[in-house]
């Protein structure tokens, strides 16, 4: 019998259980400066499993464990990051944060004409079972991927995932390619990347091209991963292909992350940049 091996278990190694007494619980909204809701904005603490996601139209709660009084923090790939102190949200019944949005420099590069995309990370030897994920509306199970460098520069050009079965009727799932800075994840695209997945066919391949130029530098570590950000109320998993390669879990807030032999099966694709 296959072993899966499901992400949102992780979570349980990951939390560490507070008095439920003192626990502050946090409800809100996040917009940006014209007042729009914002979906999938990740909060929570810097470094902990505690964190929700807020949901498609910016709403979201959160129970925070006695003795927590640090700042919370908000981040989403397209706003600058927020953060609220203790003193504010702890005296609010209801929060409103407001993100600003960030301002950058589309990346320019060039491509020669006969270049064609080559793997940059996602090959592999298969694993004998899957790896799965879940979730139920802003309740979910960490981000599952692969880390990775490259000797030269790439713009990306698809983004590989095999997918096994879905058990969701429906769910969106997030694709996201962080640039490793010790133990920070920064995102390197602009705007966020999102898939609607059904239960109408399994064993697929999902072939994400990303609207913007998304570059790899050499020399640079990465962080290509998946979670599930909207189970639209309703339980179920998303089971992927797997490699026998060391993948990397991370809470699908701002939690630790955790080292596994096995990674979901994603495989990056580029075209080399010309220097």
């Amino acid at each position: 019998m296959k072993k899966t091996i499901i992400f949102a278990m992780l979570i349980a190694i990951m939390i560490v259980a507070s008095p439920v007494s003192a626990q502050t619980i946090v409800k809100g909204n996040v917009v940006n400066e014209r007042g729009e809701g914002i979906e999938y904005v990740s909060i929570g603490f810097e470094n902990d499993s505690v964190g929700v996601i807020s949901d498609a139209k910016g709403h979201f709660e959160l129970t925070i464990p006695a003795g927590r009084k640090d700042e919370l923090s908000f981040s989403h790939v397209s706003y600058l990051n927020a953060e609220v102190s203790y003193e504010e949200y702890a005296k609010k019944d209801k929060l409103t944060v407001v993100l600003k949005d960030k301002v950058v420099e589309l990346a320019e590069v060039v491509i020669g004409k006969k270049n064609k995309p080559k793997t940059i990370v996602g090959k592999g030897i298969p694993a004998p079972g899957l790896v799965g994920t879940s979730g139920q509306g802003s309740n979910l199970g960490p981000e599952g991927g692969v880390a990775f460098s490259c000797k030269r520069s790439y713009v990306i050009s698809d983004i590989l995932v095999k997918i096994s079965s879905c058990t969701f009727k429906q769910c969106k799932v997030s694709i996201n390619i962080y640039e490793r800075k010790g133990k920070q994840f920064v995102n390197i695209h602009q705007k966020p990347i999102y898939e609607t997945l059904t239960n109408d066919k399994s064993k697929y391949i999902l072939d994400i091209r990303p609207e913007e130029n998304i570059v790899l530098k050499p020399k640079t570590d990465y962080y290509v991963s998946i979670r599930v950000v909207d189970g639209f109320g309703k339980k179920g998993f998303l089971y992927l292909n797997a490699y026998m390669k060391n993948g990397l879990y991370r809470n699908a807030v701002k939690g630790k992350t955790k080292k596994l032999p096995v990674c979901p099966a994603i495989q990056v694709k580029g075209y080399e940049i010309e220097q």
